[in-house]
């Protein structure tokens, strides 16, 4: 009988590392660009989570013309904090994304430049950066260089 159950405890074990390896890519390719932030961002889940009414709204780019978008803002938008990833689906929407995403910066440093100061000072330091379809404007990250984070692992 313990020659049984020890037969057994081993086959399942075994079976459980048999696991294809092209199983973790699968997993890796699955994940998805929201979970790929918080994964990467220290902060991330301090964040209030915008949506596609919002990223039309206020940067003027539609939802509809991108494969996927995570913009996250601080709550009270003292400290200027935010962070916007845009995949666009082709060429032509990366270009028009990046162009209102420069527009929206521009616009939200001629709006804090007397009123807040710290957050201008972030925002002045900001700047769109882009590769290939992927977007990434980040201002005021507590550590490193966000952009270049996010964009190592497209």
């Amino acid at each position: 009988m313990k020659k049984l159950l020890a037969l057994v405890l081993l086959a399942s074990m075994l079976w459980s590392h048999a696991a294809p390896p092209a199983l973790a890519e699968d997993e890796a390719e699955s994940e998805s660009l929201l979970d790929r932030v918080f994964r990467l961002i220290e902060d991330a889940g301090d964040l209030v989570q915008m949506d596609g009414d919002d990223l039309y709204d206020l940067i003027g780019i539609d939802p509809e013309e991108c494969e996927s978008f995570v913009w996250l803002a601080d709550n009270n938008a003292l400290s200027g904090r935010e962070l916007i990833v845009i995949i666009a689906l082709d060429e032509d929407g990366a270009d028009s994304a990046a162009d209102m995403l420069q527009r929206y910066l521009d616009a939200r440093l001629r709006e804090t430049r007397n009123y807040l100061p710290d957050a201008y000072e972030a925002l002045s330091q900001a700047q769109v950066i882009r590769l290939d379809l992927t977007l990434v404007l980040s201002v005021a990250a507590p550590a490193g260089d966000e952009a270049a984070l996010l964009l190592s692992e497209e």
